[in-house]
């Protein structure tokens, strides 16, 4: 194609360049009212802003000049379509969304995304699935996600309908999208990109690779952010497939402005131009510019800025944007906002961003050696007056980069009944509009989302840094929480779990005892009725009073009446302290090794639930390690315990690395020659928990000579019906059990007894079939 001409600026320039009169819209007519204007943007520009005609066509149904627009921008970025955008990629990322999306549909996407793809989600009455991206903690920002994240998320959510990456992200990490289009379109997914930071890619090879070119079905770009558009023009990209061209059309045509800015659309013309035949000239000076400013910067006492062959790490930074400027300036001991504003107001110098450990400066086709040297020599400066004058910044930046816990999706929050409170007091509550800081337009929170008190200190520290905060009301210290007790026959909050997505469990909450985000996951505790106190991680039941006995007594107990001359355990997770407490019960046990990742879980169990922490920190026989307890088991002796527990939480997140062959192996490795290993082994019952049980037995099997499954009924727990495994180099659990021997011990129990040792191998059909077949 030809991408010298530009079909709708020259003929729009020829239409506003003949004498007519004009009996429509736009009712400036020609400028005509517009006196001031017309002589700061000239007579021409004036002319030039005309409404949808025959003559100049329709961007709604283009069959003229915007047609033939469209197909240069499919032509130049690689795609099978184009669609010209002039509300932003806000639109984009929008209309995306709801071309790939029905109501009740599962999306998977990053929590880091903009504004725009949670306000689809309420739009489309879709159901986010997020996954974690890969975090930066000493630049303190969030990266791309991992090829790995995202299958193990299609994993556990088989019936999700459409993937969204965020490629660049704000600071100019990509993720191996390529990659991530391969699965998706293995599973007959479609993959949304927003290319929003990235509508440069496809113009030089140094630069990522541009999503469309890789296959992925919808892509929005930001023309006006890097590509030199007019602000508001961007481009929607669709590749045939998965998602038809109508079905995109429509949904543009559903939102977009039937009085489409024809000067914004005659800038996206121009920028196509440019960038098809002057890109890669361009670029390749500005690259080699910006590559030469960040290797003065990392010269300057004080600050570190990322450059592309240090900061890709194939995970969560696959390829890198040379072209986003990020300088950590904490280490001045200055934030990333305080140098925002001097940047401002001492030098004169508008940089895109701030955060609490960087700034954010974007090179585009704007740019050259002067304006790139002004900046050097701001930062040069700033850097010869604070370096060594103030302490280094240690700010906490976690809660900021993890996912919040989700109690509703954004429609049912959005949509439900709400009270306006002080943002002091909203913690442990459920928002019902997002918050964020702008730029770049993350949402802190987001309707259906819990607050915590970390977040909320978070704000307020964000507020006092002089940042731009935007929410639903003109008071940035209110806001909009879920006002459960107006829902029908509900006069109180009630925890709810999603069980599967037609099956929820709920329990009526007395009171929200304590919320709060570790390092590791997000904990809360209730108390209750019924149940007692119970607490929770990222949302999923782990302990009630009530019926922590059954769980405890079954994971315990059947190892110990199969050797009851077990002297040395090792315990991994069961932070609440259960499973501790009910081994320590046994006199001949010599050491106790409890390996919980989460130092949070164990003292906040211990202040909330002393029911099962009793004997943490209280036996010497017990010691508490706070780390990986994958790692641990790599580094422990061969042949040192008797018996090790695995009290987990499910397969995702911190006990992810608990249900892997290598671990097991290593079980395997430290576990002496009458060594027993007992594993959580999830639920037969929901096909989703039964993948994972099938999964973690087929591994168990291949590598202990016994390996067997029992079963437990846990009222609390998704169906009731949970299994364990059981696994040893020597003992059959039902052929060597000592029933005289351990009775004669004298132990209390509620829920174990030895005839149920035996009938707890007894498996329903069901069971035996998956176990059979696992793989």
């Amino acid at each position: 194609m030809d991408h010298n001409k530009t079909p709708l600026l020259t003929e729009l320039v020829r239409y506003a360049k003949e004498d007519i009169t004009s009996f429509d819209v736009p009712g400036h007519k020609r400028g005509n009212s517009l006196e001031e204007l017309r002589e700061l943007w000239s007579d021409m520009a004036l002319k030039m802003d005309v409404n949808s005609s025959k003559r100049v066509d329709n961007l709604s149904h283009p069959t003229g000049i915007i047609q033939e627009a469209e197909a240069l921008l499919a032509d130049a970025f690689h795609s099978d379509h184009a669609y010209m955008l002039v509300n932003g990629s806000t639109s984009g990322v929008q209309y995306m969304i709801m071309s790939a999306l029905e109501q009740g549909d599962k999306i998977l996407l990053p929590r880091n995304v903009h504004k725009s793809a949670i306000n689809a989600l309420i739009l489309a009455g879709a159901k986010p699935v997020f996954i974690e991206p890969e975090i930066d903690y000493d630049y303190g920002i969030a990266n791309g996600i991992s090829v790995k994240a995202v299958m193990h998320a299609l994993d556990l959510n088989s019936d999700v309908k459409a993937i969204l990456i965020i490629n660049p992200t704000y600071f100019g990490a990509t993720s191996n999208l390529k990659e991530i289009i391969d699965v998706a379109h293995s599973r007959s997914i479609p993959v949304l990109v927003d290319q929003a930071h990235g509508a440069h890619f496809s113009f030089h090879p140094d630069l990522p690779e541009n999503a469309a070119l890789l296959g992925a079905d919808l892509v929005t770009l930001s023309l006006h952010k890097t590509g030199g558009a007019l602000t508001q023009a961007s481009v929607l990209l669709h590749n045939d497939g998965f998602i038809t061209k109508n079905r995109v059309r429509s949904t543009i045509n559903l939102f977009q402005t039937t009085s489409a800015s024809y000067l914004l659309m005659c800038s996206i013309d121009v920028a196509r131009k440019k960038l098809y035949l002057e890109g890669k000239e361009r670029f390749e000076k500005l690259l080699n510019l910006t590559r030469k400013a960040k290797q003065e910067i990392n010269e300057m006492n004080g600050l570190q800025c990322i450059t592309r062959e240090t900061y890709r790490n194939g995970v969560g930074v696959f390829d890198y944007d040379e072209l986003k400027l990020v300088v950590k300036v904490s280490d001045l001991g200055m934030s990333g906002f305080k140098v925002y504003d001097m940047l401002a107001d001492e030098y004169k110098i508008q940089i895109e961003l701030a955060e609490p450990n960087v700034i954010l400066a974007i090179i585009s086709l704007g740019d050259n050696e002067e304006t790139i040297q002004k900046l050097l020599d701001a930062l040069r400066d700033i850097s010869d007056r604070f370096y060594g004058k103030l302490p280094k910044l240690d700010t906490d930046i976690s809660v900021a980069l993890k996912n919040p816990k989700m109690v509703m999706t954004p429609r049912e929050a959005y949509y439900h009944p709400k009270r306006i409170i002080s943002i002091h007091d909203a913690s442990g509550l459920i928002s019902g509009e997002s918050i964020m800081i702008y730029p770049p337009g993350i949402p802190l929170c987001i309707p259906g989302e819990l607050i915590s008190t970390e977040l909320i200190q978070h704000y307020l520290y964000l507020k006092d840094e002089g940042t731009i905060t935007i929410n639903d009301d003109d008071d940035p210290y209110v806001i909009k929480v879920v006002d459960r007790s107006l829902e029908e026959n509900l006069m109180d909050l009630w925890y709810t779990e999603n069980h599967q997505e037609d099956t929820k469990f709920s329990i009526k909450v007395q009171e929200h005892m304590h919320s709060e985000k570790s390092d590791f996951q997000q904990i809360d505790f209730f108390r209750s009725e019924t149940f007692g106190t119970f607490f929770t991680l990222d949302g999923y039941m782990m302990v009630t009073e009530k019926d922590e006995f059954i769980y405890h007594d079954m994971i315990t107990h059947i190892p110990m009446a199969v050797n009851p001359k077990i002297k040395k355990v090792l315990i991994i997770g069961g932070g609440d302290g259960g499973t501790a407490r009910e081994v320590l019960r046994y006199p001949s046990i010599e050491v106790v090794d409890m390996v919980e990742i989460d130092e949070r879980v164990v003292r906040l169990c211990q202040q909330y639930l002393p029911l099962t922490a009793s004997q943490l920190d209280q036996d010497k026989r017990l010691t508490l390690y706070f780390e990986d307890g994958l790692k641990f088991v790599q580094e422990a002796d061969d042949g040192y315990y008797d018996l090790i527990l695995v009290d987990s939480t499910d397969p995702i997140g911190p006990g992810e690395g608990l249900f892997t062959v290598a671990f097991y192996n290593n079980c395997k490795r430290v576990l002496s020659e009458e060594g027993i290993l007992i594993n959580q082994h999830e639920s037969p019952y929901y096909e989703s928990y039964a993948h994972e049980m099938k999964r973690a037995h087929s591994k168990i099997k291949e590598t202990f000579p016994v390996s067997k499954v029992y079963q437990f009924h846990m009222p609390t727990y998704p169906s009731g019906h949970w299994l364990f495994g059981f696994a040893s180099k020597k003992y059959d659990p039902i052929k060597d059990i000592k029933v005289d021997e351990w009775n004669a011990l004298g132990i209390e129990t509620k829920y174990y007894n030895t005839d149920l040792h035996v009938g707890c191998f007894m498996l329903p059909t069901y069971v035996r079939k998956q176990l059979d077949n696992a793989k």
